[in-house]
């Protein structure tokens, strides 16, 4: 069994000391972490309070900040609005600057049409079942259903599974939700780890801490803690919520994300 994983606040010296690399490269996941859990992605927000202090800490010298998400990297970016800031979206299928600039696998780009046709193919089949909703973001699917009748689900998971086998696509889930990927070996983890050395957060001299609260996040948890020993991993649990985890710390809730940002914010300063 995993040890429990260690509270966040209070902040320690030992977790002072090893956020205190330059550059830090701060890397959070949006839902759920940055934005309250919500019925649907499109009524997600990120507090005001919140976007702030990104935009503080993303417009330091010292620091870089990446938002890390299963949604579109476009969609992430919009929900916090904050210049200076990358964005890893779909679940790493795709990294994006703060000028645009884009990189995206060449092994991704060739099942693009794929998920393409396999969005055509479920779009009839969920179109009609109340509170299910299909997000189609280019390189990846999500089929949410937290809001439809649980009784729908297996008949619901059967109906993606096969379409996703029958394209050699990639099904994989999250909380209430099915994603449906490109077979290629992407995710959180190694994209965390490929944008983590680039910004210098994973280097000798560099810090970097990665907070997150979904399945989707283990990835980069476990990815952090296996090739970067000195980097910060922290799983919102969600008040009372016992989930296994791979992180070392743990929050409670967005707030008490929000929290620690602002406590970067006055520390760093």
């Amino acid at each position: 069994m995993k040890p429990a994983p260690t509270p966040l606040f209070p902040v320690s010296e030992a977790l002072e000391a090893r956020l205190s690399g330059v550059p830090l490269v701060v890397m959070l996941d949006v839902d759920g972490t940055l934005a309250p859990i919500a019925p649907r992605p499109d009524a997600a927000i990120v507090p005001a309070e919140t976007r702030r202090a990104i935009a503080t800490l993303a417009a330091r010298d010292d620091m870089r900040v990446v938002l890390v998400s299963g949604r579109a990297a476009a969609d992430a970016r919009r929900m916090v609005s904050a210049l200076h800031v990358w964005v890893i979206g779909n679940h790493g299928f795709e990294i994006t600057g703060p000028d645009g600039e884009e990189l995206v696998d060449q092994q991704v780009a060739h099942y693009r049409p794929i998920v393409a046709q396999a969005a055509r193919r479920l779009e009839p089949q969920v179109a009609h079942v109340p509170g299910v909703f299909l997000e189609d973001k280019g390189w990846t699917l999500s089929l949410h259903y937290r809001i439809a009748d649980p009784a729908v689900v297996p008949k619901l998971r059967a109906a993606v599974e096969e379409i996703a086998a029958q394209l050699g696509l990639r099904l994989t889930h999250g909380k209430q939700v099915l994603e449906i990927r490109p077979p290629v070996r992407v995710d959180k983890g190694t994209a965390v780890l490929l944008l983590g050395l680039k910004l210098g957060g994973l280097g000798d001299s560099g810090a970097c801490v990665f907070i997150g609260d979904d399945q989707t996040d283990e990835d980069a948890f476990r990815a952090l803690r296996s090739r970067a020993g000195h980097a910060v991993t922290v799983r919102v649990l969600h008040g009372d919520e016992t989930t296994p985890t791979a992180a070392e710390f743990s929050a409670c809730d967005p707030i008490e994300v929000r929290a620690f940002l602002e406590w970067l914010v006055r520390w760093r300063t």
